[in-house]
């Protein structure tokens, strides 16, 4: 079946971007320059962005998976300083891999590659508020709820995160309310 035509233009330029990736002949990280890498990691990343559209959580992960993998080569194998364009696209994969993982059901990955996102740029309110998901899912109220704050200290008018802090408070006044009441049923 021919879904492009009625997901819209956007998805058609995403999928022919990732079509166009996949068509090309592929070399490994360490014969690339830091630019040819980068480059890769993107293609990788609209391969990851089309998966996702068709709801494939594991090839979405997959793939972003190895736009990091191309992304991260040269820091990681010669300690260079990521550019930029690099550190970016890093970001990017790292966080559409949070959202993927969440989609999956399992939000521990979510936290960890947000973190690892986070250590590439501590101002990126979209990975904050993945990692802020992920931990509520996770039960991690109190982790929810410093995530949130933190995107409200960066952009004091993000409903969205004031509404995740909303109910990661509720979620965590619920639980310690039913901890309270299970004690009171163990011991009183």
């Amino acid at each position: 079946a021919n879904l492009v035509p009625r997901l819209g233009t956007h998805y058609s330029a995403m999928a022919d971007a990732a079509e166009a990736h996949k068509s090309k002949t592929h070399r490994e990280p360490a014969q690339l320059t830091q630019a040819e890498c980068t480059e890769h990691a993107i293609g990788e990343k609209e391969c990851g962005n089309a998966a996702f559209k068709a709801q494939d959580w594991n090839t979405a992960v997959g793939r972003y998976q190895e736009g990091l993998r191309y992304a991260l080569y040269a820091n990681g194998h010669h300690g260079e300083p990521l550019d930029e364009d690099t550190k970016q696209a890093a970001v990017a994969l790292f966080s559409n891999c949070a959202a993927a993982h969440l989609k999956q059901g399992s939000p521990q990955f979510a936290v960890e590659v947000c973190t690892r996102a986070l250590c590439l740029d501590m101002l990126n309110v979209k990975v904050y508020f993945r990692r802020a998901q992920a931990q509520l899912a996770l039960g991690n109220h109190d982790h929810a709820i410093e995530d949130a704050l933190r995107i409200l200290d960066l952009e004091p008018e993000n409903k969205e995160a004031e509404q995740l802090r909303l109910r990661a408070t509720a979620e965590a006044k619920h639980s310690k309310d039913k901890d309270k009441a299970f004690c009171a049923r163990m011991f009183g």
